[in-house]
């Protein structure tokens, strides 16, 4: 659930924002649907972040409700979008906003918390702030996002899903979607998710890494199949795994020193999301094994650099190769 923050709240100034944009976008629009319902579409002014400025936004304070008693201020990514003048006049006027004015502010990215109106906002909003899902809360998510569709999906494979798409809700719901339709009302298994889904890279990169660590060769190629089958150039593929390698050797040394993945997240500017993901694998791996598997990435890395593995815009198979030799020597442990 997501977290009320502020210590004095203002009745009828709200803000939701945060890592999970979606579930933020999705409470914004339940709550315009409910006002159109309730009061009709004359009491509603809708305002884009770039476009409003203290002078509309004052404006709209002091018109009156048409015939109704509240109208609805909706405001989106005012707080990433707007201009700093207009940050400023709109901060001043937090403080006199009537009775019958609802101002919801809501944001596709999270809030730069060191500006005025992000403070003031915390202050005397009713703030919302709504964390990234993980874990059994992403796949009871999912299972429920099927259930919407009148579709049924069980537990284990709602984390296939996470697996193959990962956290973004945006993302998986479009992909949701695109199952539920296939399933045309039956019951979703594991064979439909891997035949339908579009599979993002790095979060089959994260399953790889399992793998590898797990030395389980068949699963470790299975996923390479699926990588090389997501579109994506095989350069770049390479290159997040050689990335996520790296990330898994500076969690991996800090880790060692005590640090939490909360601080380790923070000294390496990488999300969260990503760090304590990598923590979790790191156990599968000793520093000397990171050590062994990143000169075999940099080996790759020069072999087409130099010309040695040849890649063309049609033919990048010697490439492919490579990471398959790659994958067997970590799996066999050679």
């Amino acid at each position: 659930m997501p977290e009320k923050t502020s210590t004095i709240q203002s009745k009828n100034v709200y803000l939701f924002c945060g890592e999970d944009s979606f579930s933020a976008f999705e409470k914004a629009m339940l709550w315009k649907q409910k006002f159109l319902e309730k009061y009709g579409d004359l009491n509603f002014l809708l305002y884009r972040g770039e476009e409003l400025t203290g002078g509309e936004f004052q404006t709209a304070l002091e018109s009156c409700p048409f015939l109704s008693e509240k109208k609805l201020i909706f405001i989106s990514d005012f707080l990433k979008e707007g201009e700093d003048k207009d940050q400023e006049k709109v901060t001043e006027l937090l403080d006199q906003v009537p009775d019958y004015a609802v101002v919801l502010f809501w944001e596709h990215h999270k809030p730069d918390g060191r500006t005025a109106i992000y403070k003031k906002l915390k202050k005397i909003a009713q703030l919302e702030e709504f964390a990234s899902k993980s874990g059994v809360m992403l796949n009871r998510w999912i299972v429920g996002r099927f259930q919407r569709h009148g579709v049924r999906v069980g537990e284990r494979d709602a984390a296939l899903m996470a697996d193959l798409v990962g956290n973004n809700l945006w993302t998986l719901s479009h992909e949701i979607e695109k199952v539920a339709i296939y399933a045309a009302g039956g019951p979703v298994d594991a064979a439909m998710i891997e035949n339908v889904v579009c599979p993002n890279p790095s979060s089959s990169i994260f399953k790889l890494t399992d793998f590898l660590g797990e030395r389980r060769l068949r699963e470790s190629m299975r996923t390479l199949e699926i990588l090389l089958n997501s579109g994506d150039q095989v350069v770049g593929m390479f290159f997040m795994l050689v990335r996520h390698f790296r990330l898994m050797s500076q969690v991996k040394d800090m880790a060692g020193r005590g640090e939490r993945p909360a601080a380790i997240a923070k000294a390496i500017k990488e999300s969260p999301y990503v760090v304590n993901k990598i923590h979790g694998q790191i156990r599968h791996f000793s520093m000397e094994d990171l050590r062994r598997i990143h000169g075999e990435l940099m080996a790759i890395d020069s072999g087409f650099k130099t010309g040695r593995i040849r890649i063309t815009s049609n033919d990048d198979s010697e490439l492919v190769r490579e990471i398959e030799v790659f994958i067997t020597k970590v799996c066999l442990g050679r």
